[in-house]
């Protein structure tokens, strides 16, 4: 996202999920009026186009709000901004970037409640709908069909129902990626034992047989880890999703986390951590130094599955000789990702819906942050555009025909109760990563809660 000149740190977007504390974010929707419109940050490459005449809704400050920054996006950011005040003269971009630990969506409630949401703004994966159903977001539709560079058609049917609500589209995607993406790993580990490197192939079992040969220990002294995950919503729920198992049954009335599949996909990655004690956990990643450049420049984990955020980190690492593949299948040979968007939404009440929508369209199109933040563009004719020499490296190069394919990614239901509904479940499965329960017992804790919260009518 992009930065003005408040210092903001590196932040990854778990942990910004969980600043803006991903579990009641959108909970008081209800009690908020419909809002202005919101924005975003800026960057841009190539030459700026000749500049367009001023018209209505095209002249005046244009606000745009993000919900994080990270450094490396903060200079292309910047350029998009100049070069699209260059391209609409009449237009002066106004960006709020929200500093890493100020919850963001708490901010656009009291903003909706005060009507005065600014006119771009950052939306993700699952806040579309109820911010929608609110009265918040403008619909595009209008502007999708008049405009003569975005046609409807060029957009990936895999993107369109995450931006859309009630058949009208509510955002504006400008990339989206899977997660967890990538297994990565330290070459020189792997060839210290022997082993071939991991391919997009693997299985869950191939990488856990992995990281019992780069496990290394002194006595009771730990040398080298040889996995590392997060223990967090996106990365069970690829495990419970991949292996066949869901959160809750497809009407939305009640958990389906203690049955076999969902259970049996956790306690598999459980066993790295508490049994085979390969896997490092949470607590111990966050001493190792909680970050991709750190752990990896220590040589501490020989694997670690990751997201594509990761890689600005990986960027700045000192003597780590790294690669990556695409995360592991289950056992039962699926991969079935999250999906993280990057879009934009435009305040109900903006009166620059026309600058808005130009600002969200020239993001698309332009691609600004891209080469810092990979993302899989949402048009069809964009393509071509989504290679480099990361790719090679990250092994990202089949993703855009794996992620056509019918269920390979998936955003959570339930809507704005998936909040509560992610946060009941983590807080057993994080008292079962620390060896405090089963998770089954966690499992069979957490359920109960769920039901009573898919109850739960908004």
């Amino acid at each position: 996202m992009q930065t003005t000149k408040t210092s903001v740190r590196t932040i990854s977007r778990r942990q910004m999920l969980k600043l803006v504390g991903l579990g009641g974010a959108t909970a008081a929707l209800a009690a908020c009026a419909a809002p202005a419109a919101p924005a975003a940050p800026a960057g841009g490459q190539g030459p700026a186009p000749a500049a367009q005449p001023a018209a209505e809704g095209m002249a005046g400050d244009l606000r745009v709000m993000v919900c994080c920054a990270t450094p490396s996006e903060e200079p292309l950011r910047n350029k998009f901004n100049t070069d699209f005040e260059a391209r609409y003269p009449g237009v002066k971009i106004v960006p709020e970037i929200l500093p890493a630990g100020q919850g963001y969506f708490e901010k656009l409630q009291t903003m909706m409640a005060a009507n005065t949401l600014p006119d771009v703004f950052d939306m993700w994966e699952g806040y579309v709908q109820p911010y929608a159903a609110n009265g918040a977001l403008r619909p595009l539709d209008d502007l999708i069909d008049s405009d003569d560079q975005i046609k409807r058609d060029d957009i990936l049917p895999v993107i369109i129902p995450a931006q859309s609500w009630q058949g009208k589209s509510y955002a504006f995607v400008y990339g989206f990626m899977p997660g967890p993406v990538s297994l990565y790993y330290n070459v020189d580990h792997f060839e210290q034992a022997g082993l071939q490197p991991p391919t997009p192939d693997w299985t869950w079992n191939d990488a856990r047989e992995a990281a019992l040969k780069l496990y290394v220990a002194q006595g009771d002294k730990v040398e080298r880890y040889g996995l590392s995950f997060d223990n967090w919503f996106v990365t069970w729920q690829y495990m419970i999703w991949s292996n066949g198992g869901d959160i809750f049954n497809a009407d939305e009335t009640k958990a389906t986390i203690t049955e076999p599949a969902a259970i049996e996909a956790v306690q598999f990655w459980y066993d790295m951590v508490n049994k085979d004690k390969v896997a490092v956990d949470e607590t111990a990643y966050q001493m190792l130094g909680g970050s991709m450049a750190k752990v990896f420049a220590s040589g501490m984990i020989a694997m670690r599955l990751g997201n594509y955020w990761d890689l600005g980190e990986l960027k700045e690492t000192q003597g780590a000789n790294w690669r990556a593949v695409l995360s592991p299948k289950s056992n039962i040979g699926q991969r079935v990702w999250y999906m993280h968007l990057g879009c934009w939404s435009i305040g109900s009440n903006s009166k620059m819906a026309p600058a808005a929508w130009a600002y969200t369209r020239d993001f698309v199109l332009q691609r600004p942050i891209d080469s810092v933040t990979p993302y899989i563009p949402p048009l069809k004719s964009l393509m071509s555009t989504f290679t480099g020499p990361d790719h090679e490296q990250l092994g990202y190069g089949a993703l855009p025909e794996i992620v056509a394919q019918p269920g390979v990614l998936r955003i959570p239901g339930a809507g704005e109760r998936f909040d509560k509904i992610q946060g009941l479940i983590q807080a057993e499965l994080d008292l079962a990563f620390t060896g405090k329960k089963s998770v089954a017992e966690a499992m069979a804790a957490a359920a109960p809660k769920v039901d009573e919260e898919l109850a739960r009518r908004a």
